[in-house]
């Protein structure tokens, strides 16, 4: 009786291994979800990449992009995020001039947002173009010896988009 006595405890024993090895119960599917992807339509839409969408982007290359951006409006009207994180600085501020900042919707965007880059040297501003740690592109348009000075930023999102403008002049 001893040794059945041990078998059985085995066997309980093993029956309690086979049943938590046993696969948990599956959620129903419905009959779209249950058809197997080797037979799911080649056109079935996925969830896209930033590289492949990037590639649909108009201007991909920054530099080109720029280009574009100073002088289309209606590149600028498609290209600016809404809202545009916009600052200036008060200069009537007491006590003493302070930066205002605000989110500015884009129906409220002045156009052209931007100067035109190619009509800069003959208004007497300069450009400078600068990559930041992130991945954004900063654009100063400023006048030589004076405080006029703005600062464009742009992001890839995933086309190059304008996301912040500084006016820095007072």
């Amino acid at each position: 009786m001893c040794r059945y006595r041990s078998a059985a405890v085995l066997m309980l024993a093993c029956g309690v291994v086979l049943v938590a090895c046993t696969p948990a119960p599956q959620p129903l599917q419905t009959a779209a979800e249950a058809v197997p992807a080797a037979a799911a339509p080649a056109t079935a839409v996925t969830e896209p990449t930033p590289v492949a969408a990037r590639s649909e982007c108009p201007y991909p290359e920054f530099d080109t992009f720029l280009k574009h951006f100073g002088n289309e409006i209606a590149l600028q009207e498609t290209a600016t995020a809404d809202p545009l994180l916009d600052s200036y600085i008060d200069a009537e501020a007491e006590p003493e001039p302070r930066k205002v900042e605000s989110r500015l919707a884009l129906a409220d965007v002045e156009w052209p947002v931007m100067p035109d880059p190619a009509a800069l040297a003959g208004q007497g501003r300069e450009m400078q173009v600068s990559p930041l740690a992130d991945g954004q592109r900063q654009v100063k348009i400023r006048t030589p010896d004076s405080s006029d000075q703005q600062t464009y930023t742009f992001a890839q999102t995933p086309c190059w988009t304008l996301v912040k403008r500084e006016d820095e002049s007072i």
